[in-house]
């Protein structure tokens, strides 16, 4: 956190939720790696994690027909290896294999919208050390841009280092997505775990194609983190992960954070249900895209939408004391 400037107001108030949450030094640690593991006890209050661990497997099992095998994961070795090229061109993942042979995934079971699955993901979203790290990234007017599970077995395959800002370089100091991933199964090397290369978003890049290979990169470290933590990192920290050696499943749940101008993973500006909604707060549509203007597809549409923005941007800048508009420049960075 910067001290050498006069703060905005939305600056101030962030700082103030953070200290009051006691994520002062998960910040700092943010800042300078540029990821942090912030432990369950603060993350997942109330069992959450226990939770959304109950919620993943239930979808995994409705989407599947197959319950998951969470202590031995037969039911996801080598996940994916017969269609491997496609997945992996499909979702733009590049992967490095640590037998030469092998051709599985490299994430395992992919569990897009989850959102929609019951009242635990909206308490996921609204959890308040996610929102306000990612507000400290982004800005109260961020939006979520997807919410996915990964369930991931055993299998042969790293996940090539990458960083989640999908824009020409340079990047620009400032983040424009952040990833907040729930672990909610203990995490280690064995256990398949993401890797970061600490400090890197401070190159203001991608890595190249001669950078991405995990193994190569001296600098990349795992990371170990008990089930139930959340571990948040800038949009442009370089990050992969690790094959699993050990038996058993590796569930986590990404929920992929963005500035209200960031194209989304997810497009959920016209299908929320109004009781959704309503039962969330003021902040909930904000964070579900409702103040999208422009995204709408049907022109006759567009009045009806604008009332409704106009709507929700005004409850949600009141219950946060208006410091949306409260500064000099039209766009704050965190505002």
């Amino acid at each position: 956190m910067d001290s050498s400037e006069a703060k905005s107001s939305a600056e101030l108030r962030i700082i103030k939720e953070i200290q009051d949450l006691g994520l002062s030094d998960y910040v700092a640690e943010l800042d300078e790696k540029g990821f942090t593991v912030i432990p369950p006890d603060i993350a997942c209050p109330n069992g959450l994690d226990k939770r959304l661990l109950e919620g993943i497997l239930r979808v995994s099992e409705e989407r599947s027909g197959i319950k998951p095998d969470l202590k031995n994961g037969s039911t996801h070795q080598n996940f994916g290896a017969t269609e491997l090229a496609e997945k992996n061109k499909d979702l733009g993942l590049g992967v490095e294999s640590t037998d030469g042979i092998s051709n599985d995934s490299p994430i395992g079971e992919f569990l897009p919208s989850l959102i929609f699955e019951g009242q635990v993901f909206e308490d996921a979203l609204m959890n308040p050390v996610l929102l306000a790290i990612s507000t400290y990234l982004l800005g109260y007017q961020c939006v979520m841009s997807s919410m996915t599970a990964f369930v991931k077995g055993p299998n042969k395959v790293n996940l090539d280092l990458h960083c989640d800002t999908l824009l020409p370089n340079p990047l620009p100091d400032h983040a424009l997505v952040c990833n907040c991933t729930y672990a909610l199964t203990d995490y280690n090397k064995e256990n398949g775990s993401i890797a970061f290369v600490p400090g890197s978003h401070k190159k203001n890049r991608a890595p190249n194609k001669s950078e991405t290979t995990l193994s190569k990169d001296s600098n990349a470290i795992h990371v170990d983190a008990k089930a139930g933590s959340l571990i948040i990192f800038h949009g442009a920290c370089w990050h992969g992960a690790y094959n699993r050696t050990a038996k058993g499943l590796r569930v986590t749940m990404p929920v992929l954070m963005a500035r209200t101008y960031m194209r989304t993973e997810e497009n959920l500006c016209e299908i929320v249900p109004d009781e959704m909604l309503k039962r969330n707060g003021p902040r909930f549509p904000i964070l579900m895209q409702q103040g999208h203007f422009y995204s709408v597809t049907d022109y006759r549409k567009q009045p009806e939408r604008k009332e409704k923005m106009y709507k929700f941007y005004e409850s949600y800048n009141k219950s946060i004391d208006g410091v949306l508009d409260s500064g000099p420049d039209l766009i704050d960075s965190y505002s």
